[in-house]
Protein backbone atom coordinates (compact mmCIF):
# COMPACT_ATOMS: atom_id res chain seq x y z
CA UNK A 1 0.00 0.00 0.00
CA UNK A 2 1.36 3.41 -0.90
CA UNK A 3 0.70 6.47 1.18
CA UNK A 4 -1.06 9.37 -0.45
CA UNK A 5 0.67 12.67 0.14
CA UNK A 6 -0.91 14.94 2.72
CA UNK A 7 -0.97 18.71 2.59
CA UNK A 8 0.37 20.89 5.39
CA UNK A 9 -1.97 23.41 7.01
CA UNK A 10 -0.56 26.83 7.83
CA UNK A 11 0.10 27.83 11.42
CA UNK A 12 -2.54 30.54 11.51
CA UNK A 13 -5.19 28.34 9.96
CA UNK A 14 -4.34 25.50 12.32
CA UNK A 15 -4.77 27.87 15.27
CA UNK A 16 -8.22 28.75 13.95
CA UNK A 17 -8.97 25.05 13.48
CA UNK A 18 -7.82 24.35 17.05
CA UNK A 19 -10.03 27.17 18.35
CA UNK A 20 -13.02 25.83 16.41
CA UNK A 21 -12.42 22.38 17.86
CA UNK A 22 -12.10 23.78 21.38
CA UNK A 23 -15.38 25.68 21.05
CA UNK A 24 -17.17 22.73 19.45
CA UNK A 25 -15.86 20.31 22.06
CA UNK A 26 -16.87 22.76 24.77
CA UNK A 27 -20.34 22.54 23.28
CA UNK A 28 -20.16 18.73 23.33
CA UNK A 29 -19.04 18.59 26.95
CA UNK A 30 -21.49 21.26 28.09
CA UNK A 31 -24.26 19.37 26.33
CA UNK A 32 -23.19 16.10 27.97
CA UNK A 33 -22.91 17.75 31.38
CA UNK A 34 -26.24 19.51 30.98
CA UNK A 35 -28.01 16.27 30.08
CA UNK A 36 -26.41 14.40 32.99
CA UNK A 37 -27.19 17.24 35.41
CA UNK A 38 -30.76 17.47 34.10
CA UNK A 39 -31.27 13.75 34.72
CA UNK A 40 -29.48 13.94 38.07
CA UNK A 41 -31.76 16.72 39.25
CA UNK A 42 -35.17 15.63 37.96
CA UNK A 43 -35.02 11.83 37.66
CA UNK A 44 -35.89 9.45 40.50
CA UNK A 45 -33.44 6.87 39.08
CA UNK A 46 -30.55 8.77 37.41
CA UNK A 47 -28.54 5.65 36.55
CA UNK A 48 -31.44 4.04 34.65
CA UNK A 49 -32.56 7.29 32.99
CA UNK A 50 -29.01 8.01 31.80
CA UNK A 51 -29.00 4.65 30.04
CA UNK A 52 -32.08 5.82 28.14
CA UNK A 53 -30.40 9.09 27.19
CA UNK A 54 -27.36 7.17 25.97
CA UNK A 55 -29.63 4.90 23.93
CA UNK A 56 -31.06 7.93 22.11
CA UNK A 57 -27.54 9.32 21.74
CA UNK A 58 -26.09 6.21 20.11
CA UNK A 59 -29.02 4.68 18.22
CA UNK A 60 -28.18 6.70 15.07
CA UNK A 61 -24.80 4.96 15.05
CA UNK A 62 -26.48 1.58 14.51
CA UNK A 63 -28.96 2.86 11.95
CA UNK A 64 -27.00 5.36 9.90
CA UNK A 65 -23.24 4.82 10.31
CA UNK A 66 -22.58 3.03 6.96
CA UNK A 67 -24.48 5.72 5.06
CA UNK A 68 -22.77 8.49 7.03
CA UNK A 69 -19.34 7.12 6.14
CA UNK A 70 -20.09 7.19 2.41
CA UNK A 71 -21.45 10.74 2.71
CA UNK A 72 -18.31 11.91 4.52
CA UNK A 73 -16.06 10.35 1.88
CA UNK A 74 -18.05 11.89 -0.99
CA UNK A 75 -18.47 15.40 0.39
CA UNK A 76 -15.96 18.05 1.40
CA UNK A 77 -15.13 17.19 5.00
CA UNK A 78 -14.56 20.79 6.04
CA UNK A 79 -18.08 21.74 4.94
CA UNK A 80 -19.52 18.70 6.69
CA UNK A 81 -17.95 20.00 9.92
CA UNK A 82 -19.37 23.50 9.49
CA UNK A 83 -22.87 22.33 8.53
CA UNK A 84 -23.21 19.83 11.36
CA UNK A 85 -22.17 22.34 14.03
CA UNK A 86 -24.75 24.78 12.67
CA UNK A 87 -27.47 22.14 12.85
CA UNK A 88 -26.43 20.98 16.33
CA UNK A 89 -26.54 24.53 17.65
CA UNK A 90 -30.09 25.08 16.46
CA UNK A 91 -31.26 21.72 17.79
CA UNK A 92 -29.82 22.20 21.30
CA UNK A 93 -32.05 25.26 21.71
CA UNK A 94 -35.04 22.89 21.54
CA UNK A 95 -34.08 20.80 24.58
CA UNK A 96 -35.16 23.23 27.36
CA UNK A 97 -38.34 24.00 25.43
CA UNK A 98 -39.15 20.29 25.07
CA UNK A 99 -38.57 19.44 28.73
CA UNK A 100 -40.23 22.54 30.18
CA UNK A 101 -43.39 22.07 28.15
CA UNK A 102 -43.81 18.34 28.87
CA UNK A 103 -41.86 17.52 32.04
CA UNK A 104 -40.84 14.30 30.31
CA UNK A 105 -37.48 13.03 29.12
CA UNK A 106 -39.00 11.42 26.01
CA UNK A 107 -38.99 14.58 23.82
CA UNK A 108 -35.50 15.35 25.13
CA UNK A 109 -34.39 11.92 23.94
CA UNK A 110 -35.94 12.63 20.52
CA UNK A 111 -33.90 15.83 20.14
CA UNK A 112 -30.79 14.05 21.39
CA UNK A 113 -31.33 11.41 18.70
CA UNK A 114 -31.32 14.05 15.95
CA UNK A 115 -28.28 15.84 17.40
CA UNK A 116 -26.43 12.54 17.53
CA UNK A 117 -27.12 12.03 13.83
CA UNK A 118 -25.09 15.19 13.27
CA UNK A 119 -22.37 13.85 15.55
CA UNK A 120 -22.23 10.77 13.36
CA UNK A 121 -21.16 12.98 10.46
CA UNK A 122 -18.97 15.35 12.47
CA UNK A 123 -16.69 12.87 14.23
CA UNK A 124 -15.64 10.76 11.19
CA UNK A 125 -15.21 13.92 9.12
CA UNK A 126 -12.89 15.41 11.75
CA UNK A 127 -10.80 12.23 12.04
CA UNK A 128 -10.65 11.82 8.26
CA UNK A 129 -9.80 15.46 7.52
CA UNK A 130 -6.78 15.64 9.80
CA UNK A 131 -4.44 13.32 7.82
CA UNK A 132 -5.34 15.28 4.66
CA UNK A 133 -3.98 18.52 6.07
CA UNK A 134 -1.25 17.27 8.46
CA UNK A 135 1.97 15.42 7.64
CA UNK A 136 1.88 11.77 8.88
CA UNK A 137 4.90 12.27 11.12
CA UNK A 138 3.06 15.09 12.93
CA UNK A 139 -0.17 13.20 13.62
CA UNK A 140 0.57 12.26 17.25
CA UNK A 141 1.74 15.80 18.01
CA UNK A 142 -1.29 17.37 16.35
CA UNK A 143 -3.72 14.89 17.92
CA UNK A 144 -2.18 15.66 21.31
CA UNK A 145 -2.64 19.38 20.72
CA UNK A 146 -6.22 18.87 19.57
CA UNK A 147 -6.80 16.68 22.61
CA UNK A 148 -5.91 19.75 24.66
CA UNK A 149 -8.84 21.43 22.90
CA UNK A 150 -10.98 18.60 24.19
CA UNK A 151 -9.61 19.13 27.68
CA UNK A 152 -10.44 22.84 27.46
CA UNK A 153 -13.92 21.73 26.48
CA UNK A 154 -14.16 19.32 29.41
CA UNK A 155 -12.98 21.92 31.93
CA UNK A 156 -15.16 24.66 30.50
CA UNK A 157 -18.15 22.38 30.07
CA UNK A 158 -18.11 20.92 33.57
CA UNK A 159 -17.09 24.09 35.40
CA UNK A 160 -19.36 26.34 33.36
CA UNK A 161 -22.20 23.85 33.51
CA UNK A 162 -21.94 23.48 37.28
CA UNK A 163 -21.96 27.23 37.83
CA UNK A 164 -24.82 27.84 35.42
CA UNK A 165 -26.96 25.02 36.84
CA UNK A 166 -26.48 26.10 40.45
CA UNK A 167 -26.47 29.89 40.16
CA UNK A 168 -28.53 30.67 37.06
CA UNK A 169 -30.85 28.05 35.59
CA UNK A 170 -30.64 24.67 33.93
CA UNK A 171 -32.21 26.18 30.79
CA UNK A 172 -29.35 28.68 30.50
CA UNK A 173 -26.84 25.84 30.20
CA UNK A 174 -28.53 24.54 27.06
CA UNK A 175 -28.89 28.01 25.54
CA UNK A 176 -25.18 28.66 26.05
CA UNK A 177 -24.44 25.24 24.61
CA UNK A 178 -26.36 26.03 21.43
CA UNK A 179 -24.55 29.35 21.09
CA UNK A 180 -21.13 27.65 21.27
CA UNK A 181 -22.06 25.31 18.43
CA UNK A 182 -23.13 28.27 16.29
CA UNK A 183 -19.87 30.09 17.01
CA UNK A 184 -17.88 26.99 16.10
CA UNK A 185 -19.88 26.72 12.86
CA UNK A 186 -18.87 30.30 12.02
CA UNK A 187 -15.17 29.54 12.62
CA UNK A 188 -15.34 26.34 10.59
CA UNK A 189 -17.05 28.17 7.73
CA UNK A 190 -14.21 30.69 7.61
CA UNK A 191 -11.69 27.84 7.64
CA UNK A 192 -13.55 25.98 4.90
CA UNK A 193 -13.39 29.07 2.70
CA UNK A 194 -9.63 29.30 3.19
CA UNK A 195 -8.57 25.65 2.97
CA UNK A 196 -9.11 25.23 -0.80
CA UNK A 197 -6.51 27.96 -1.38
CA UNK A 198 -3.95 25.98 0.61
CA UNK A 199 -4.56 22.45 -0.61
CA UNK A 200 -4.96 20.52 -3.82
CA UNK A 201 -5.34 16.93 -4.90
CA UNK A 202 -6.35 14.67 -2.07
CA UNK A 203 -6.16 17.56 0.37
CA UNK A 204 -8.95 19.35 -1.47
CA UNK A 205 -11.34 16.54 -0.64
CA UNK A 206 -12.84 13.54 -2.35
CA UNK A 207 -14.93 15.67 -4.67
CA UNK A 208 -11.77 16.40 -6.67
CA UNK A 209 -11.28 12.72 -7.50
CA UNK A 210 -12.25 12.14 -11.13
CA UNK A 211 -12.62 8.35 -10.74
CA UNK A 212 -16.18 7.02 -11.28
CA UNK A 213 -18.11 6.40 -8.09
CA UNK A 214 -19.36 2.96 -7.13
CA UNK A 215 -22.84 2.16 -5.89
CA UNK A 216 -23.78 3.58 -2.51
CA UNK A 217 -24.05 0.33 -0.58
CA UNK A 218 -21.08 -1.19 -2.36
CA UNK A 219 -19.08 1.84 -1.27
CA UNK A 220 -20.32 1.39 2.30
CA UNK A 221 -19.25 -2.27 2.28
CA UNK A 222 -15.70 -1.28 1.29
CA UNK A 223 -15.15 0.24 4.73
CA UNK A 224 -15.99 -3.06 6.43
CA UNK A 225 -13.82 -4.96 3.97
CA UNK A 226 -10.89 -2.67 4.79
CA UNK A 227 -11.28 -3.30 8.54
CA UNK A 228 -11.46 -7.05 8.00
CA UNK A 229 -8.60 -7.17 5.52
CA UNK A 230 -6.17 -4.70 7.07
CA UNK A 231 -4.66 -6.44 10.11
CA UNK A 232 -2.76 -3.34 11.15
CA UNK A 233 -6.07 -1.74 12.20
CA UNK A 234 -7.03 -4.44 14.73
CA UNK A 235 -4.68 -3.34 17.53
CA UNK A 236 -5.65 0.37 17.67
CA UNK A 237 -9.32 -0.51 17.20
CA UNK A 238 -9.05 -2.98 20.09
CA UNK A 239 -7.59 -0.31 22.35
CA UNK A 240 -10.38 2.12 21.57
CA UNK A 241 -13.00 -0.60 22.04
CA UNK A 242 -11.76 -1.27 25.58
CA UNK A 243 -11.64 2.44 26.42
CA UNK A 244 -15.23 3.05 25.31
CA UNK A 245 -16.52 -0.07 27.07
CA UNK A 246 -14.97 1.22 30.28
CA UNK A 247 -16.29 4.74 29.72
CA UNK A 248 -19.85 3.47 29.37
CA UNK A 249 -19.74 1.78 32.75
CA UNK A 250 -17.94 4.65 34.47
CA UNK A 251 -20.45 7.18 33.14
CA UNK A 252 -23.54 5.56 34.68
CA UNK A 253 -21.96 4.31 37.92
CA UNK A 254 -19.63 7.15 38.93
CA UNK A 255 -22.40 9.77 38.82
CA UNK A 256 -24.19 7.92 41.63
CA UNK A 257 -21.15 8.08 43.94
CA UNK A 258 -20.54 11.74 43.08
CA UNK A 259 -24.15 12.52 43.94
CA UNK A 260 -23.78 10.66 47.25
CA UNK A 261 -20.98 12.96 48.47
CA UNK A 262 -22.40 16.20 47.05
CA UNK A 263 -24.77 18.69 48.62
CA UNK A 264 -28.42 18.04 47.85
CA UNK A 265 -29.46 19.76 44.63
CA UNK A 266 -25.92 20.95 43.81
CA UNK A 267 -24.11 20.16 40.56
CA UNK A 268 -20.68 21.30 41.77
CA UNK A 269 -19.62 17.81 42.85
CA UNK A 270 -20.27 16.57 39.33
CA UNK A 271 -18.36 19.56 38.00
CA UNK A 272 -15.39 18.79 40.27
CA UNK A 273 -15.30 15.17 39.10
CA UNK A 274 -15.38 16.27 35.48
CA UNK A 275 -12.62 18.83 36.05
CA UNK A 276 -10.48 16.14 37.66
CA UNK A 277 -10.96 13.87 34.67
CA UNK A 278 -10.00 16.80 32.43
CA UNK A 279 -6.85 17.44 34.43
CA UNK A 280 -5.92 13.77 34.09
CA UNK A 281 -6.52 13.98 30.34
CA UNK A 282 -4.22 17.00 30.16
CA UNK A 283 -1.42 15.11 31.89
CA UNK A 284 -2.11 12.11 29.67
CA UNK A 285 -1.89 14.19 26.50
CA UNK A 286 1.60 15.35 27.53
CA UNK A 287 2.59 11.72 28.01
CA UNK A 288 1.12 10.80 24.61
CA UNK A 289 3.18 13.53 22.96
CA UNK A 290 6.36 12.10 24.50
CA UNK A 291 5.56 8.48 23.69
CA UNK A 292 5.03 9.03 19.97
CA UNK A 293 2.96 6.91 17.61
CA UNK A 294 4.07 3.55 18.97
CA UNK A 295 4.07 2.65 22.66
CA UNK A 296 6.02 -0.12 24.35
CA UNK A 297 4.06 -3.02 25.82
CA UNK A 298 5.24 -2.18 29.33
CA UNK A 299 3.90 1.37 29.06
CA UNK A 300 0.55 0.19 27.72
CA UNK A 301 0.23 -2.40 30.47
CA UNK A 302 0.83 0.23 33.17
CA UNK A 303 -1.78 2.52 31.64
CA UNK A 304 -4.36 -0.27 31.51
CA UNK A 305 -3.58 -1.28 35.10
CA UNK A 306 -4.39 2.24 36.30
CA UNK A 307 -8.08 1.66 35.59
CA UNK A 308 -8.34 -0.76 38.53
CA UNK A 309 -7.28 1.66 41.32
CA UNK A 310 -9.17 4.47 39.58
CA UNK A 311 -12.40 2.49 39.76
CA UNK A 312 -11.75 1.50 43.39
CA UNK A 313 -11.13 5.12 44.40
CA UNK A 314 -14.49 6.16 42.96
CA UNK A 315 -16.44 3.17 44.25
CA UNK A 316 -15.22 2.84 47.83
CA UNK A 317 -14.68 6.45 48.84
CA UNK A 318 -16.97 8.65 50.87
CA UNK A 319 -14.84 11.68 50.02
CA UNK A 320 -15.19 13.82 46.92
CA UNK A 321 -11.42 14.37 46.96
CA UNK A 322 -10.68 10.66 46.54
CA UNK A 323 -13.37 10.30 43.90
CA UNK A 324 -11.75 13.15 41.99
CA UNK A 325 -8.37 11.39 42.33
CA UNK A 326 -9.90 8.29 40.75
CA UNK A 327 -11.35 10.35 37.90
CA UNK A 328 -7.93 11.96 37.37
CA UNK A 329 -6.27 8.54 37.13
CA UNK A 330 -8.88 7.27 34.66
CA UNK A 331 -8.42 10.32 32.41
CA UNK A 332 -4.64 10.05 32.61
CA UNK A 333 -4.70 6.36 31.62
CA UNK A 334 -7.21 6.65 28.78
CA UNK A 335 -5.74 9.65 26.97
CA UNK A 336 -2.37 8.30 25.73
CA UNK A 337 -4.00 5.01 24.73
CA UNK A 338 -6.65 6.81 22.70
CA UNK A 339 -4.48 9.53 21.14
CA UNK A 340 -1.81 7.11 19.95
CA UNK A 341 -4.33 4.57 18.64
CA UNK A 342 -6.18 7.36 16.81
CA UNK A 343 -2.94 8.51 15.15
CA UNK A 344 -2.20 4.94 14.14
CA UNK A 345 -5.61 4.61 12.50
CA UNK A 346 -5.27 7.91 10.66
CA UNK A 347 -1.89 6.84 9.30
CA UNK A 348 -2.95 3.34 8.26
CA UNK A 349 -6.40 3.80 6.72
CA UNK A 350 -6.24 4.52 2.95
CA UNK A 351 -7.31 8.12 2.26
CA UNK A 352 -10.38 7.31 0.07
CA UNK A 353 -11.83 5.07 2.81
CA UNK A 354 -11.23 7.14 5.93
CA UNK A 355 -14.77 8.41 6.33
CA UNK A 356 -16.26 4.92 6.03
CA UNK A 357 -13.76 3.24 8.32
CA UNK A 358 -14.06 5.94 10.98
CA UNK A 359 -17.86 5.72 10.78
CA UNK A 360 -17.68 1.98 11.38
CA UNK A 361 -15.26 2.66 14.23
CA UNK A 362 -18.03 4.78 15.73
CA UNK A 363 -20.39 1.79 15.46
CA UNK A 364 -17.92 -0.40 17.33
CA UNK A 365 -17.00 2.02 20.09
CA UNK A 366 -20.48 3.49 20.66
CA UNK A 367 -22.06 0.03 20.67
CA UNK A 368 -19.69 -1.01 23.42
CA UNK A 369 -20.28 2.24 25.32
CA UNK A 370 -24.04 1.79 25.18
CA UNK A 371 -23.92 -1.93 25.98
CA UNK A 372 -21.66 -1.25 28.94
CA UNK A 373 -23.88 1.54 30.27
CA UNK A 374 -26.95 -0.69 30.25
CA UNK A 375 -25.11 -3.77 31.50
CA UNK A 376 -23.38 -1.98 34.35
CA UNK A 377 -26.57 -0.17 35.35
CA UNK A 378 -28.43 -3.50 35.45
CA UNK A 379 -25.68 -5.35 37.31
CA UNK A 380 -25.31 -2.46 39.73
CA UNK A 381 -28.91 -2.91 40.83
CA UNK A 382 -28.27 -6.59 41.55
CA UNK A 383 -24.78 -6.74 43.04
CA UNK A 384 -24.19 -3.15 44.11
CA UNK A 385 -22.79 -0.32 42.05
CA UNK A 386 -19.49 -0.16 43.95
CA UNK A 387 -18.71 -3.84 43.41
CA UNK A 388 -19.56 -3.65 39.71
CA UNK A 389 -17.44 -0.54 39.18
CA UNK A 390 -14.42 -2.22 40.77
CA UNK A 391 -14.96 -5.35 38.69
CA UNK A 392 -15.13 -3.16 35.59
CA UNK A 393 -11.77 -1.61 36.46
CA UNK A 394 -10.25 -5.07 36.97
CA UNK A 395 -11.77 -6.27 33.69
CA UNK A 396 -10.16 -3.39 31.77
CA UNK A 397 -6.80 -4.01 33.44
CA UNK A 398 -6.87 -7.73 32.66
CA UNK A 399 -8.08 -7.28 29.07
CA UNK A 400 -5.41 -4.66 28.50
CA UNK A 401 -2.70 -6.95 29.81
CA UNK A 402 -3.93 -9.84 27.68
CA UNK A 403 -4.02 -7.64 24.58
CA UNK A 404 -0.56 -6.26 25.27
CA UNK A 405 1.25 -9.51 26.02
CA UNK A 406 -0.46 -11.73 23.45
CA UNK A 407 -0.29 -9.27 20.53
CA UNK A 408 2.42 -9.67 17.95
CA UNK A 409 5.01 -6.90 17.55
CA UNK A 410 3.67 -4.23 15.21
CA UNK A 411 5.49 -2.66 12.32
CA UNK A 412 6.07 1.03 12.55
CA UNK A 413 4.00 3.02 10.12
CA UNK A 414 7.13 4.18 8.33
CA UNK A 415 8.04 0.56 7.62
CA UNK A 416 4.67 -0.16 6.12
CA UNK A 417 4.66 2.47 3.42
Amino acid sequence: MRRTASMAISGGLFTAFWAAQAVSLFGDRLNNFSLVALVNRFSDDPSFQLSGIYAAMYLPVFLLAPAAGVIVDRLSKRWVLAATDLARGLLVFLIPVAFSSTGSFIPVMAVVFIISTGNLLFLPAKSALLPEIVHPDKLVKVNSILWIAGIVGVIGGFLGGGIIFDYFSWESAFYLDGATYLFSALLLTLIALRLPRLTSGIGAGPSDDAAPRKGFWRSAAEGLAEIRGNRSLSAPLGVQALIFFGAGGFSVLAVVFVKGVSEAGSSMGLAAAGLSAGAGMAAGSVLAHRLGRKTEKKTESVLFLLFAPAAAAVAFSSSLVLICAGMFAAGFAATPLFVISESQLQARIPAPLRGRVFSLREVLTRSLFLASSFLMSFLGRIAGKGVILVLLGLFLAICGLIRVFLSEPEQTDNDKY
